[in-house]
């Protein structure tokens, strides 16, 4: 049951009326139709001007069975963020949680599941990291923003507990500090895919974007790397230089 009230716009009665809508559709689950509907309209128009009866009308579904299902407008908001979620963590736990690769590797990889991420789908990318308007307190005051602040939380974690255990290695010099370095790394790919999202005369295009990421990563290579990975004049040994000239992302499974 809905505990507030809900505003109804202007084709609300259309909508229960059933007009515009394919009857031999209506079998299809409510919860996926909706949600591809949802997804599609969010990502496209932003979260303001997406309208639940079209929402509705899209999925081919009364829009009293998407209340029954999410309550409110920031309710199916919520369920489209909680989905970007889950397609970014696969990308961000590709690399992290590796079995195949060592930690060095995972650090190397790590940047490159994201941007990954960010190409497969830039929508999602931008619903998370750089929404382009502000949400009701509905939406952001909600159990899915806390579950957002909680998995940006475990990924930092997560990257800091490889960056340390680097340290352990003899692999990245002592006396970084892990949490922050973490910190900054995950500022430092949001900033970059940034550019690629503007508009104005600061924008880069991907193939820059590539390029900034290679020589960002080499910089953070020149400042992190101990001696165990330099030869003995001080330069990055020669294999470890090509690495990090080579974007490599994991393979990541289709969210389903």
């Amino acid at each position: 049951m809905v505990s507030r009230e809900i505003a109804i716009d202007p084709v609300f009665a259309n909508v229960l009326a059933g007009r515009g809508t394919d009857r031999e559709d209506t079998a299809k689950p409510t919860g996926a139709a909706s949600m591809q509907a949802a997804e599609t309209r969010f990502l496209e128009l932003g979260y303001h001007a997406t309208r639940v009866s079209e929402v509705a009308r899209d999925a081919h579904v009364s829009i009293g069975s998407i209340y029954v299902h999410y309550e409110s407008k920031e309710g199916l908001y919520g369920a489209v963020v909680a989905r970007a979620l889950d397609i970014e963590e696969r990308y961000v736990d590709a690399a992290l949680l590796s079995e195949e690769l060592n930690d060095l590797e995972k650090l190397i990889t790590l940047g490159e599941a994201y941007v990954q991420f960010f190409r497969d789908f830039p929508g999602h990318f931008r619903l998370l990291m750089m929404p382009s308007e502000p949400i009701p307190e509905e939406a952001t005051g909600s159990e899915v923003a806390r579950r957002v602040a909680a998995r940006g939380d475990r990924q930092r974690k997560l990257l800091a507990e490889v960056i340390a255990r680097c340290i352990d290695q003899g692999l990245v010099q002592e006396g970084i500090d892990a949490p922050r370095a973490a910190n900054f790394w995950w500022a430092t790919w949001n900033g970059v895919i940034g550019l690629s999202l503007r508009s104005d005369d600061l924008a880069i295009d991907e193939d820059e974007m590539e390029r900034v990421m290679i020589a960002g990563r080499m910089m953070l290579a020149e400042g992190f790397a101990s001696a165990a990975v330099r030869d003995g004049d001080g330069r990055l040994l020669p294999e470890f230089r090509e690495r990090l000239e080579r974007l490599d992302p994991p393979s990541v499974s289709s969210p389903g």
